[in-house]
Protein backbone atom coordinates (compact mmCIF):
# COMPACT_ATOMS: atom_id res chain seq x y z
CA UNK A 1 0.00 0.00 0.00
CA UNK A 2 1.23 3.38 -0.63
CA UNK A 3 1.04 6.37 1.57
CA UNK A 4 -2.09 7.65 -1.07
CA UNK A 5 -3.58 4.85 0.04
CA UNK A 6 -3.32 2.96 -3.58
CA UNK A 7 -2.55 -1.00 -3.36
CA UNK A 8 0.53 -2.47 -5.40
CA UNK A 9 -0.28 -6.08 -6.29
CA UNK A 10 2.85 -7.96 -5.61
CA UNK A 11 2.81 -11.91 -5.33
CA UNK A 12 4.80 -12.04 -1.23
CA UNK A 13 6.00 -15.21 -0.35
CA UNK A 14 7.29 -14.02 3.01
CA UNK A 15 5.03 -13.03 6.15
CA UNK A 16 4.90 -9.50 6.44
CA UNK A 17 3.60 -6.43 8.69
CA UNK A 18 2.96 -3.13 7.50
CA UNK A 19 4.30 -0.08 9.14
CA UNK A 20 3.81 3.62 9.19
CA UNK A 21 7.26 4.93 10.28
CA UNK A 22 7.08 8.82 11.82
CA UNK A 23 10.18 10.73 13.27
CA UNK A 24 9.43 12.86 16.56
CA UNK A 25 12.80 14.73 17.41
CA UNK A 26 15.62 12.43 16.55
CA UNK A 27 13.37 9.42 17.74
CA UNK A 28 11.47 7.18 15.11
CA UNK A 29 8.41 4.81 15.52
CA UNK A 30 6.65 2.74 13.91
CA UNK A 31 2.39 2.60 13.83
CA UNK A 32 0.84 -0.58 12.31
CA UNK A 33 -0.16 0.29 9.27
CA UNK A 34 -3.91 -1.44 9.37
CA UNK A 35 -4.80 1.60 11.68
CA UNK A 36 -3.71 4.36 9.71
CA UNK A 37 -6.93 6.24 8.31
CA UNK A 38 -4.76 9.37 6.63
CA UNK A 39 -2.12 11.41 6.61
CA UNK A 40 -2.76 15.39 6.47
CA UNK A 41 -0.71 17.96 6.14
CA UNK A 42 -0.88 21.03 8.14
CA UNK A 43 -3.32 22.82 5.85
CA UNK A 44 -5.76 19.59 5.37
CA UNK A 45 -5.42 19.28 8.72
CA UNK A 46 -6.36 23.14 10.06
CA UNK A 47 -5.31 24.60 13.34
CA UNK A 48 -8.27 22.88 15.62
CA UNK A 49 -7.52 20.13 17.90
CA UNK A 50 -9.36 17.86 17.06
CA UNK A 51 -9.61 16.97 13.55
CA UNK A 52 -12.75 15.75 11.03
CA UNK A 53 -12.53 13.37 8.42
CA UNK A 54 -14.94 11.83 6.39
CA UNK A 55 -17.58 12.48 8.90
CA UNK A 56 -15.59 10.68 12.04
CA UNK A 57 -13.86 13.48 14.68
CA UNK A 58 -9.99 12.53 15.49
CA UNK A 59 -9.37 13.36 18.82
CA UNK A 60 -5.70 14.94 19.19
CA UNK A 61 -2.75 12.65 20.53
CA UNK A 62 0.13 14.86 21.45
CA UNK A 63 2.56 11.60 20.82
CA UNK A 64 5.52 13.35 21.51
CA UNK A 65 4.51 14.32 24.93
CA UNK A 66 3.82 10.71 25.70
CA UNK A 67 7.01 9.42 24.84
CA UNK A 68 8.88 12.34 26.49
CA UNK A 69 10.57 13.59 23.27
CA UNK A 70 11.47 17.15 21.93
CA UNK A 71 9.81 17.55 18.29
CA UNK A 72 9.67 20.53 16.45
CA UNK A 73 6.04 20.19 14.56
CA UNK A 74 5.88 24.07 13.41
CA UNK A 75 7.86 22.47 10.46
CA UNK A 76 7.17 21.19 6.60
CA UNK A 77 7.10 18.26 6.89
CA UNK A 78 4.75 18.25 9.79
CA UNK A 79 1.97 15.38 9.14
CA UNK A 80 -1.16 14.50 11.26
CA UNK A 81 -1.79 10.81 11.20
CA UNK A 82 -5.17 9.92 11.37
CA UNK A 83 -4.99 6.51 13.28
CA UNK A 84 -8.00 4.13 14.82
CA UNK A 85 -7.72 0.85 16.57
CA UNK A 86 -11.24 0.48 15.89
CA UNK A 87 -13.07 2.13 19.17
CA UNK A 88 -10.76 5.35 19.49
CA UNK A 89 -10.17 7.86 16.94
CA UNK A 90 -6.89 9.61 17.43
CA UNK A 91 -4.98 12.84 15.38
CA UNK A 92 -1.13 12.01 15.89
CA UNK A 93 1.23 15.14 15.07
CA UNK A 94 4.57 13.82 13.87
CA UNK A 95 7.46 15.75 12.90
CA UNK A 96 7.55 13.85 9.19
CA UNK A 97 6.41 10.50 7.81
CA UNK A 98 9.48 9.24 7.05
CA UNK A 99 7.83 5.74 5.26
CA UNK A 100 5.07 3.00 4.76
CA UNK A 101 6.74 -0.12 4.50
CA UNK A 102 6.88 -3.62 4.58
CA UNK A 103 8.82 -5.60 6.99
CA UNK A 104 9.26 -9.52 7.24
CA UNK A 105 7.64 -10.66 10.63
CA UNK A 106 10.94 -12.28 11.29
CA UNK A 107 12.79 -8.49 11.14
CA UNK A 108 10.63 -7.67 13.95
CA UNK A 109 12.50 -8.04 17.09
CA UNK A 110 11.36 -8.38 20.89
CA UNK A 111 12.35 -5.60 22.93
CA UNK A 112 15.75 -5.77 25.23
CA UNK A 113 15.65 -7.06 28.46
CA UNK A 114 16.39 -3.50 29.70
CA UNK A 115 12.69 -2.90 28.98
CA UNK A 116 11.05 -4.17 32.15
CA UNK A 117 8.32 -1.65 32.97
CA UNK A 118 5.41 -0.03 31.79
CA UNK A 119 7.31 0.45 28.57
CA UNK A 120 6.87 -3.01 27.22
CA UNK A 121 2.67 -1.48 27.28
CA UNK A 122 4.05 1.36 25.27
CA UNK A 123 6.27 -0.74 22.54
CA UNK A 124 5.34 -3.94 21.14
CA UNK A 125 8.90 -4.25 19.85
CA UNK A 126 11.12 -3.00 17.42
CA UNK A 127 13.03 -3.02 14.16
CA UNK A 128 15.58 -1.28 11.58
CA UNK A 129 14.69 0.63 8.93
CA UNK A 130 17.46 2.35 6.67
CA UNK A 131 19.93 1.95 9.79
CA UNK A 132 17.15 3.45 12.10
CA UNK A 133 16.28 1.81 15.17
CA UNK A 134 12.25 1.69 14.68
CA UNK A 135 10.25 1.51 17.76
CA UNK A 136 6.90 -0.06 17.22
CA UNK A 137 4.10 1.54 19.45
CA UNK A 138 1.32 -0.23 20.52
CA UNK A 139 -2.05 1.52 19.05
CA UNK A 140 -3.55 0.37 22.22
CA UNK A 141 -1.36 2.66 24.12
CA UNK A 142 -0.98 5.65 21.77
CA UNK A 143 -4.76 5.33 21.67
CA UNK A 144 -5.67 4.52 25.40
CA UNK A 145 -6.69 7.64 26.52
CA UNK A 146 -9.38 8.57 24.17
CA UNK A 147 -11.05 4.70 24.75
CA UNK A 148 -10.98 5.82 28.41
CA UNK A 149 -12.56 9.16 27.67
CA UNK A 150 -15.17 7.65 25.32
CA UNK A 151 -15.94 4.57 28.02
CA UNK A 152 -16.61 7.12 30.82
CA UNK A 153 -18.89 8.71 29.10
CA UNK A 154 -21.30 6.18 28.15
CA UNK A 155 -20.44 4.72 32.06
CA UNK A 156 -18.52 1.36 30.62
CA UNK A 157 -15.55 0.07 32.18
CA UNK A 158 -12.59 -1.43 30.16
CA UNK A 159 -9.76 -3.12 30.90
CA UNK A 160 -6.60 -3.31 28.36
CA UNK A 161 -4.61 -6.30 28.51
CA UNK A 162 -1.19 -6.19 26.98
CA UNK A 163 0.76 -9.27 26.01
CA UNK A 164 4.43 -9.17 24.96
CA UNK A 165 5.46 -11.59 22.98
CA UNK A 166 9.49 -13.08 23.31
CA UNK A 167 10.84 -14.62 20.42
CA UNK A 168 11.83 -13.14 17.27
CA UNK A 169 9.17 -12.38 14.50
CA UNK A 170 6.30 -12.24 16.89
CA UNK A 171 6.35 -8.51 17.97
CA UNK A 172 4.33 -7.41 14.46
Amino acid sequence: MSLRGHHNSTNVLVETASFLVVRLGVSYVALPADGVRGVLTREEAGNEQAVTAAGTIYQPVDLAQRLSVVADLSGLEMRTVLYSNGHSYGAIRVEQVVALTDVERKDCLPLPPQFQCDERNWFGGMMLYQDQLVLLVNPSWVLGDLAEVVLASVGQAEQMVAVTPAAVGESC
